[in-house]
């Protein structure tokens, strides 16, 4: 009954009846101030502990795609240092196109049947690619293209190494102890495998926007099918349009040898006969990184033909016997490339090592992923009785969070999350739903542009604990926010999105709070509370 009423409230209004009346028990009216009632405030204590979080959901299973696939380490002193990798499933189609070449490439020329022609193949390059997040800021005056990679964390000058290992854990969508539900993979999950892809076992790389194109050597075939020549073909992303600039994105060679032997070799086989067979036969792919200084660097795993994905070059010359003549002639060579889209179940993996420098006695971190959050404690058993005898009506209560400007904050999250951790799980407070998010708050605030504070407008909670309609003072979780999971109502259509909190966060930001230590003075952590009380000599 309480998760309906709390859904039927995003969709009324409340109308506020005031009277002299000594009981009056309505919320969200206005400030009220005649003969008959007073105004006031007060600033009540609340009670902090900060909570270590060991994993969160790291899969798209039941989102279909994660808000960012991140790569690389961030190494910052005053939180934990984040390495970000991520395992996924390659897509397959069927048939492949070489096998579609192959059937078409035999026997006779399209334009003239009589002619007999000849193919040979020749697998030139695998990679995999992968598009950088980036956003194009070219002017009509920049001669070349010119991006800006976008929400780069840590020092980007640093190299950092990376390798593609076989994935050999199955990445099931449906719960194996119980196939009834969808399955759900931590950020701590262990991958099995240890066969790496790399061409370059030492391979490295570092975050480069002028990365927008990679040049590979195609091979023309003899009449024996040997390699008789070579020419230089430049791969670009431009999103299907020839006008646009290419985007950046980052190239790792595998080993041609290896993808031949695991692909190429069995693409006319019954493990690329579908998508089922292939994800048996191939579980997918770890891309990791073990790097102890440099950046992470997100990267788009979704889209069309901008996504990440295994890419297998190859040539295909073409000889044909001419009308009249008996040799074989070149008739041409013609460039292909077949991709493998990172597009089925994606995982991101979050490897957490322990903050160096320890957060002050008077200040407690939050920070996303698998960092830390904190939970609040409001309104003790003593403070809630007092509001309660006094029979007030709240007009504004508001929790307040001061950023410890002593600690690192140039990546601070933009905005932090608060809500209920009851006894039938988490849930958001009801001033999301009622509210939106720009009255619930929760957004950084900037005090002569430097980063300053979060603030929270939780009134109608605060006043169904005042008012006896919610009988739980459940603890309160302030965390960092993550898009969209973390809305309680959709910003497109208004409807509520489901009360339940979810773990998933890939935002790893963090940031440093003073606590509610008395050291702190006025920027403690604090709960205020305005109200209207009935006089007195009434």
């Amino acid at each position: 009954m309480k998760k309906i009423f709390y859904i039927s409230l995003a969709f009324i209004s409340f109308l506020l009846v005031m009277s002299c009346e000594k009981d009056f028990r309505e919320i969200g009216g206005n400030v009220i101030s005649n003969n008959e009632f007073s105004t006031d405030k007060v600033t009540l204590e609340v009670e902090i502990t900060p909570v270590d979080i060991s994993s969160v959901r790291a899969d798209n299973i039941a989102i279909g795609s994660l808000g960012e696939y991140w790569l690389g380490v961030y190494n910052n002193n005053d939180y934990k240092s984040i390495n970000a990798s991520f395992v996924s499933q390659l897509s397959v189609s069927t048939p492949n196109p070489k096998t579609a070449d192959v059937q078409s490439a035999v026997d006779v020329d399209d334009e003239f049947p009589l002619r007999k022609v000849d193919s040979f193949f020749q697998l030139d390059r695998v990679v995999l690619k992968l598009p950088y997040t980036a956003t194009n800021i070219r002017t009509t005056s920049d001669n070349l293209p010119k991006f800006r990679l976008d929400s780069v964390l840590g020092d980007a000058t640093k190299k950092m190494p990376l390798s593609v290992i076989v994935n050999e854990t199955f990445l099931n969508t449906l719960d194996p102890s119980n196939p009834t539900e969808t399955n759900s993979f931590q950020s701590d999950f262990n991958y099995a495998g240890t066969e790496i892809l790399n061409e370059d076992l030492g391979f490295e790389f570092m975050p480069n926007p002028n990365d927008t194109m990679y040049v590979i050597t195609r091979s023309v075939s003899d009449l024996m099918g040997n390699v008789s020549g070579t020419y230089l073909d430049t791969i670009k992303l431009n999103n299907g349009n020839t006008s646009a600039a290419p985007n950046p994105f980052l190239v790792v060679p595998l080993d041609t040898d290896k993808m031949k032997t695991m692909f190429w070799d069995r693409f006319s086989g019954p493990e690329f006969e579908n998508s089922v067979a292939f994800n048996n036969y191939f579980k997918g792919i770890k891309v990791e990184t073990n790097a102890t200084e440099g950046a992470m660097v997100p990267f788009q795993l979704t889209g069309n033909t901008n996504s990440g994905s295994v890419e297998f070059y190859y040539t295909i010359t073409r000889y044909e016997i001419k009308e009249g003549e008996t040799a074989l002639t070149l008739k041409d060579t013609l460039a292909r490339n077949y991709s493998f889209p990172l597009n089925r179940v994606r995982n991101s993996k979050y490897t957490m090592s322990p903050v160096q420098n320890t957060p002050p006695a008077n200040s407690f971190n939050i920070q996303g992923t698998a960092g830390s959050m904190a939970r609040i404690n409001i309104l003790n058993a003593t403070d809630l009785q007092d509001l309660k005898d006094r029979n007030i009506l709240v007009n504004d209560a508001t929790l307040t969070f001061n950023i410890d400007a002593s600690r690192d904050t140039t990546s601070v999250p933009l905005r932090m999350l608060l809500y209920r951790e009851t006894a039938d799980g988490d849930e958001q407070i009801k001033d999301a739903i009622t509210e939106g998010p720009i009255l619930f708050g929760g957004t950084l605030q900037l005090e002569d542009s430097k980063p300053s504070s979060y603030s929270f407008g939780i009134t109608d909670y605060v006043s169904d604990l005042i008012s006896g309609e919610l009988q739980e003072n459940s603890p309160l979780v302030l965390r960092v926010f993550n898009t969209p999971t973390d809305l309680a109502v959709d910003p497109n259509t208004g409807i509520l999105r489901s009360l339940n909190v979810e773990t998933y966060n890939w935002n790893p930001r963090g940031v440093t709070i003073l606590n509610n230590s008395a050291s702190n003075g006025e920027k403690r952590a604090k709960l205020t509370i305005s109200f209207t009380e009935e006089k007195d000599d009434n």
